[in-house]
């Protein structure tokens, strides 16, 4: 008995076992037939040789895959997407006359830990429209402001550093540039007034609320869930006055921008206020150097030790615009003569024929960056050096890059019809590119974009070469790739926000001068405005009557 006891119990066991593990079987593939969300909302609209496509995000999505077909019931054929992450993507197709179909499908893990496509959307119409210059300008406007409405973090709003870095990333002075974009989407009818005000207001609670701040001032990197700092370099994990000012622009420009009596701008006002009078300016002014420039960083664990002094000339006029107009932390006009207007802020030469005189270092030309970044709001023409406005030096440093380029045309595939060269992304890495020894070949579409208010009609004839004759190349889902090296075939094919940032405030500028006109509402900005350009008047007439009472050279 106690044999066939024993025996029946481990046929008990077995048979137990195998319903177990059939049972698992059964659940194991159950998990793996469970679908995978098919992408919904799939739309197209019609673009410039192009056709727009967005739709909503799939949860717990890989990515995308999109396939274009002629006809609706194919066949259809995988198209190239190098950011499938995103829920945006440009089709260049280089003709104005032909329908086409898509459909989109999402790439996901499945209960049991594979990865599975969904099935196909079900297909949507798309067509391009024929070329139109007036509306290419739009779309490129609209291109470069999605990045920052779309791809801004999700949580605060920020503009995020990369499309291909840790999406956590956001970058402060880039989310200053991300206000004026939100203006330019309004006033372009890309959103509603009431969409830019909720994204402004998110932004801005965000910063005043959670964003980690050191004596008022912002760092370079900052985690857009948690509003930590993220450390830029060693010594360069606190606060970062030049983003700051880049920052504080945007907000200004937003505080003048929504205007509006409702709750939504009303709060605006209020907490682009508090921001702007919460930086402290003077603790950035150096304290045991004679000449009382600025300093870039400050450390809560290393101090100054970074000790870089903000020197011009550069992209940083705005540090110090700001710096003398603040309400409750101003620094000293000396200041801004002694480490500004230092000696080496100007250098009189010639360049191709053209003369310059910002700046002393023997380069043919700055990176265009620096023409951009503190111009935004803060109009060229309305602040003078040596006898004429910044705007006429801008201009010509593009004409010195326009010339340069043509003068390398024999050395760089496409320079010439192209031409812009800035910090940017490069085949080797990133790099702040300009002419002569540090040109690789490498030219950024912002470049020449972001220097239409000054050079119109050189800009827009390489905006068109860049479009219509390379747009299968450098035609992403926010417009214009990063940057290209066309004698190395290499294109960025990524994002890097402080170069998307200037693209459609500074065409606005050309087109309407709204950013200009906005920002140069702000009270503050006025009187410090006033009294740089009488001092520099004053200046300026005591050096040319110095070399008038000075006896001609060779007599």
């Amino acid at each position: 008995m106690a044999s066939l006891r024993q025996h029946c119990q481990k046929i008990f066991k077995v048979a137990c076992f195998i319903l177990l593990t059939f049972a698992a079987l059964g659940a194991a593939r159950k998990e793996e037939q469970t679908p995978i969300a098919i992408p919904q909302n799939l739309q197209t609209a019609p673009r410039q040789l192009a056709v727009h496509l967005q739709w909503e995000p799939t949860e717990g999505s890989m990515g995308y895959e999109i396939q274009r077909a002629n006809d609706i019931h194919g066949p259809f054929h995988g198209l190239p997407n190098n950011l499938p992450e995103l829920t945006i993507y440009n089709d260049f197709v280089g003709t104005g006359a032909t329908n086409f179909y898509y459909r989109i499908r999402s790439i996901q893990t499945n209960g049991a830990g594979h990865i599975l496509p969904s099935d196909w959307s079900p297909p949507v119409e798309g067509h391009p429209n024929a070329f139109n210059q007036e509306q290419l300008l739009t779309e490129v406007q609209q291109a470069s402001f999605d990045y920052f409405y779309f791809y801004g973090h999700p949580l605060s709003g920020l503009a995020r550093a990369s499309a291909r870095r840790d999406p956590d990333i956001c970058a402060i002075g880039a989310s200053g540039m991300g206000f004026f974009n939100l203006g330019v989407g309004v006033e372009r009818g890309f959103i509603t007034r009431q969409q830019g005000a909720e994204q402004a207001l998110k932004q801005l609670r965000f910063l005043s609320e959670k964003a980690e701040r050191f004596h008022g001032a912002f760092p370079h990197f900052i985690d857009g869930e948690t509003g930590k700092v993220i450390p830029f370099s060693k010594y360069d994990d606190g606060a970062d006055i030049v983003e700051t000012a880049f920052l504080i622009q945007g907000v200004l420009f937003a505080r003048e921008y929504f205007s509006g009596t409702n709750a939504d701008e009303v709060e605006i006002r209020e907490r682009a206020n508090q921001l702007w009078r919460d930086v402290e300016w003077d603790w950035f002014v150096t304290k045991t150097s004679p000449t009382p420039a600025m300093i870039w960083h400050w450390s809560p664990n290393y101090g100054f030790k970074q000790n870089l002094h903000i020197l011009g000339f550069n992209e940083c006029q705005m540090v110090y615009l700001l710096a003398l107009a603040s309400p409750t932390h101003p620094i000293e006009p000396k200041s801004y003569w002694d480490g500004w207007e230092w000696e080496e802020y100007a250098e009189d030469r010639t360049q191709f024929g053209i003369h310059v005189n910002l700046g002393s270092r023997p380069l043919e030309g700055p990176p265009l960056f620096e023409t951009q970044y503190s111009y935004m709001g803060l109009d060229p023409e309305s602040i003078v050096f040596h006898g004429k406005p910044y705007y006429d030096h801008f201009r010509n440093f593009c004409f010195v890059q326009i010339r340069y380029a043509q003068s390398k045309r024999d050395v760089y595939k496409g320079y010439g019809p192209l031409w812009g060269i800035t910090a940017s992304a490069g085949p080797d890495g990133y790099m702040a590119f300009a002419p002569g020894v540090r040109d690789n070949g490498t030219l950024a579409p912002t470049a020449s974009l972001s220097s239409m208010p000054y050079v119109p009609d050189e800009s827009i004839s390489c905006m068109n070469e860049m479009y219509q004759v390379y747009g299968s190349k450098l035609w992403g889902p926010f417009g214009f790739y990063d940057s290209f090296n066309f004698t190395r075939n290499w294109v960025s094919k990524t994002y890097l926000c402080i170069d998307q940032g200037t693209i459609a405030p500074m065409i606005e500028n050309h087109r309407s001068g709204l950013c200009w006109k906005i920002f140069m509402k702000c009270p503050e900005i006025h009187p410090v405005i006033n009294m740089l350009n009488d001092e520099e008047i004053s200046r300026y007439a005591k050096i040319q009557n110095a070399e008038l009472q000075s006896p001609a050279i060779g007599k």
